[in-house]
């Protein structure tokens, strides 16, 4: 016991020398660290806010203090894991909140940690814990862009000297559905709004476009053309939109889908990707205003666009743009009973000229023959006798 606990105090001697030359822009000596942050919006008793939830891996390496705790597990490993979790509590966690609270103090801001209800520390095996926190006004708005308060090098009190917080490797999980403006130092890796940085001690840049401000950048950015075809028998109009040169998250597809809804009376919409292109699918109920005339029916679709387009066509029909980017469809189609009308009225054109030929054809005496007049009938084979004269 004697001999342990004189090499123990040995091997934190030669810790505190060591720490004393070698303190200034040092890593951390004590752990292997991985961080994972995952960033999201939600709400606080009604309040929204940006939540970022720290998970901090972390196992003992310093083997006079891996030394030091396995000796406590071997008489007491319940005393072993209790001051085996204060000493993690005391090191990576109250470090970080000290630099948290640094860097809202020096935006002018406040914001709130959350832990865990058994505290930020868990232990786990072979001398090793994770930290767990989550907090509030990780991001914060402008407006346009979202930025985390909290970017910049990391500092590690130990022993009354100070070091880098360093760790292996740090992992931000931002919200698939927002747009990345900037990550500084470029990460390692990035797939779908997973960054990945190895081998550092900061927190990096962190901006986000707002969803809105995303939305506006994606309209800007995009050649927008819009096709539609107004079906006089169902009474609805079915639209075609592209949106082409730029990417369009899941956010921005639900803003779209969303102002289409709000300006026009939308009784089916869907999306597609299609050859880098957002299509945009959909079936609408018009305002319609119906008249005809002798010969044609008419039929004026008035449907409201969420926008301007720089193209616009329509099938079967043609098309004013009034205010407000309002479409005016107009469809005439002739009427079916116009021909047999008009056929009819030949007919009887017809009927009634063969009538007048014939009434002026019955009104003249027939002709006779000229040497006809006064003519015997025909002969036939058998005469009568002239009479006897009398008086013989």
């Amino acid at each position: 016991m004697r001999r342990f606990m004189a090499f123990m105090l040995i091997v934190f001697l030669l810790t505190s020398l060591i720490g004393e030359v070698s303190a200034v822009d040092d890593p951390q000596p004590l752990f292997r660290m991985e961080m994972t942050i995952t960033v999201a919006p939600v709400k606080v008793e009604n309040a929204s806010t940006w939540m970022g939830t720290f998970k901090i891996y972390v196992v003992l390496k310093d083997p006079g203090y891996r030394a030091y705790f396995d000796y406590l597990a071997a008489n007491n490993s319940t005393k072993a894991r209790e001051e085996f979790k204060s000493f993690v509590k005391q090191l990576v966690y109250d470090n970080m909140r000290d630099n948290i609270e640094k860097r809202f103090e020096a935006v002018n801001m406040t914001s709130t940690i959350y832990l865990p209800s058994g505290g930020p520390v868990k232990v786990l095996d072979n001398w090793s814990a994770v930290v767990t926190f989550a907090l509030a006004n990780f991001l914060v708005s402008d407006g346009k862009v979202l930025r985390c308060p909290l970017s910049g090098s990391l500092d590690f009190v130990y022993k009354g000297h100070v070091f880098d917080y360093s760790w292996d490797k740090l992992t931000l999980i931002l919200p698939k559905d927002y747009q990345i403006k900037n990550l500084a130092p470029v990460p390692d890796d990035l797939s779908d709004n997973v960054a990945v940085w190895k081998d550092g001690s900061f927190l990096p840049i962190i901006e986000l476009y707002t969803p809105v401000y995303s939305y506006v950048l994606f309209l800007n950015s995009t050649r927008k053309e819009i096709s539609l075809l107004y079906d006089p028998e169902e009474g609805y109009v079915q639209f075609n939109a592209t949106f082409t040169g730029a990417n369009a998250t899941p956010s921005i597809i639900n803003q779209l889908l969303a102002s289409f809804r709000a300006t026009m009376d939308v009784m089916s919409i869907d999306t597609r990707q299609e050859n880098g292109s957002l299509v945009v699918i959909g079936v609408a109920r018009p305002e319609v205003a119906y008249h005809e005339t002798s010969s044609e029916k008419v039929w004026k679709a008035m449907v409201k666009l969420p926008g301007a387009f720089d193209s616009i066509s329509v099938v079967g029909g043609t098309y004013v743009l009034a205010p407000d980017h309002t479409l005016i469809i107009t469809v005439t189609e002739k009427k079916s009973n116009y021909r047999l009308y008009a056929y009819g009225i030949a007919v009887v054109l017809v009927i009634a000229a063969v009538i007048l030929v014939k009434k002026k054809g019955a009104g003249k005496e027939p002709e006779i023959p000229e040497g006809s007049a006064g003519a015997s009938p025909p002969e036939t084979g058998e005469q009568e006798l002239p009479e006897e004269p009398e008086g013989r």
